[in-house]
């Protein structure tokens, strides 16, 4: 029987799919956890705009919680959107009665500037960070915990450290890109500045979300807090280098990209190895692509900019091409490499010169020293013929082989 961690997201709807709760159960998806969801409001958003927020009843959000907790009893969970003093206080009330361990994201204004919160729920937010096992504020929201303005890096490290001794809670101060994407963090009285990669783009509606909802996420699967802050670091950081550029605001941050980066080795593996087969069911032909004594070799360029390559190469004895060693992904730059990135195509295949260049001059391939628009390129001396498709290699090879 299969299983897996459960979690939860106590937080609101965003109608625009890029924030909230949905964020949230991408996130949890994509790192292997069950996502639970209270849900606590509901609004009309996109990425430029909230039109309407609409709260949920707390006697609702109190069957919710009653409802999941009574059967898949997760022991993390995470907030979102809470928008009212009423919402706040049943939360309080089922995170205590079901010792619930939560992360609050004290979530107050979206990412297109709008309020997310109907009233003044300040003073029940600390009161619920007290309950929290940690907090994680951005920089506008620390300050109105804080009540104190955060105008530099030292600024932002002082206030953390004043609302962790204030609400004896472990917290993380979001910086953004103000201070390029660097946070600091104090757990258990240990302070770590997590250091972010500096990321041009205006698309990171529903980091916080996703920052949170990890961290959550790998508690849940084992993880001790301080290992499960900095993870989430790097997962949000990938998510928002890879952010979709949808909508006319703020487009969302992806945190599948992380499980695509590595379905799209898989699949570079899977390629590699049938262009490998093929090499050595039709060794009589293309054989003559390499050089007695020379040496070839293959490459994939995955979307994210991985590539796999074969670790020895290919080399020509006598009659017979060997395969040297397993596909490696990222284990050496290769003169494939720079060709892919020129031509922008996906597979690589190095070969000497000789065959090619015939190909060439009886105008069945399109060769040149560019890699743009051709089928193959001339690079330091040898040839890299490439194409998007193991197919498309097959048929190239059948071209150049004739």
């Amino acid at each position: 029987m299969r299983t897996r961690p459960v979690a939860m997201t106590i937080a609101g709807s965003d109608s625009g799919g890029g924030a909230g709760l949905q964020a949230d159960l991408k996130t949890f998806t994509t790192l292997g956890v069950l996502g639970t969801t209270i849900v606590t409001s509901l609004t009309a958003q996109n990425t430029f705009e909230v039109t309407k927020v609409l709260e949920v009843p707390p006697d609702f959000i109190e069957a919710q919680f009653d409802t999941v907790m009574k059967d898949l009893s997760p022991k993390y969970a995470k907030t979102g959107m809470l928008a009212s003093k009423k919402v706040i206080q049943i939360v309080k009330k089922k995170v205590e009665e079901y010792k619930i361990n939560l992360i609050l994201d004290p979530v107050m204004i979206a990412k297109s500037g709008a309020s997310l919160v109907t009233e003044d729920i300040i003073p029940d937010l600390l009161d619920l960070s007290k309950r929290s096992i940690l907090i994680t504020p951005n920089r506008f929201e620390a300050e109105k915990l804080s009540s104190y303005k955060i105008n530099d890096f030292d600024d932002l490290r002082k206030v953390a450290k004043h609302l962790y001794n204030t609400l004896s809670t472990n917290i993380v101060v979001k910086g953004g890109e103000a201070f390029n994407g660097k946070d600091i963090a104090i757990v258990d009285g240990e302070e770590i500045e997590l250091s972010g990669e500096e990321i041009q783009t205006k698309n990171t509606h529903g980091s916080g979300d996703v920052f949170s909802a990890s961290i959550t996420a790998y508690l849940a699967k084992g993880d001790n807090l301080k290992d499960a802050i900095m993870k989430a670091k790097s997962f949000t950081n990938f998510a928002i280098k890879y952010s979709l550029d949808l909508g006319k605001g703020y487009g969302p941050v992806d945190p599948f990209a992380n499980a695509e980066r590595q379905i799209d080795q898989e699949i570079a593996r899977e390629e590699l190895e049938q262009l490998l087969y093929y090499i050595e069911k039709e060794n009589n032909k293309i054989k003559y692509l390499i050089d007695e004594n020379d040496k070839g070799n293959i490459g994939y360029l995955t979307p994210y900019g991985d590539f796999a390559t074969l670790a020895g190469g290919i080399i020509r004895y006598l009659d017979w091409l060997k395969l040297d060693g397993p596909i490696l992904i990222n284990w050496k730059n290769n003169t494939i490499l720079e060709a892919l990135k020129r031509s922008n195509k996906k597979i690589g295949f190095l070969v000497s010169p000789t065959e090619v260049l015939r190909a060439s001059e009886e105008s069945r391939i399109r060769l040149s020293e560019s890699g743009i628009d051709s089928d193959a390129m001339i690079i330091q001396g040898k040839v890299v013929i490439f194409a998007d498709n193991v197919e498309e290699m097959k048929k190239k090879l059948e071209v150049i082989l004739k």
